[in-house]
Formats: structure tokens, C-alpha cells, sequence
């Protein structure tokens, strides 16, 4: 299993547009993509920040959905954040709560 996690900087006023478009546009469009399995958004409203982990059953739906729908997403999500967004590619070692692990 595969994960992608996003970091960055919302702007202050931003914080419930974002967390409304995360549920009305972005997880519905996660949840039609190949490999999909969940979505984890977190938001640091006293340092403005957001963290954002989806996770896939495999690096390659990670990577189609980062080449072909991503960039829709963050048109989506234009004027809600400030500066460069860091995204991170992570293979899943371990879990508790979907009881999955690496596959080596």
C-alpha cells in the first residue's frame, strides 16, 4: 500500500472553504479513482497549516492519479494556500487500523 502525503500553508480565512471543497469535490472525486482506499485531512489552524494523506493499493494508481486528476484538484483549491506545496510519495511499513503492511 501506498500513501501521499501533502503539506502546506493555508491562508487563515481559508480554512473551512478548504475543508467544504475537501468534502464536496475532492474526496468524491478520490473515491471514483482506481486503487483508492482513504483519505486523511489534517488542519494546524494556529500555524496555518494543512497535511493531507491519501492512501492507494499501489504506487502506480498513486502516480496516475497524481499525473491525470491532481491537477484539477489543486484548480479546485487555487487561492486557498500560500507558497509551494510539498508532496511525498511513502510506502505503508505498518498499520493498525487497516491492518496493512508492507508487501516485501
Amino acid at each position: 500500500m501506498y500513501a501521499r502525503l501533502i503539506k502546506s500553508h493555508m491562508k487563515p480565512e481559508k480554512f473551512d472553504l478548504v475543508t467544504r471543497l475537501f468534502e464536496e469535490k475532492v474526496i468524491p472525486t478520490l473515491k471514483k479513482q482506481k486503487g483508492f482506499r482513504d483519505e486523511l485531512s489534517f488542519i494546524d489552524k494556529e500555524h496555518g497549516e494543512t497535511m493531507a494523506i491519501s492512501f492507494w493499493d499501489s504506487e502506480a494508481d498513486a502516480l496516475k492519479y497524481e499525473k491525470d486528476v491532481y491537477p484539477q484538484m489543486l484548480e479546485t483549491l487555487k487561492g486557498t494556500y500560500t507558497g509551494e506545496l510539498e508532496i511525498k510519495h511513502l510506502e505503508v511499513a505498518n498499520s493498525t487500523w487497516y491492518k496493512i503492511h508492507a508487501t516485501n
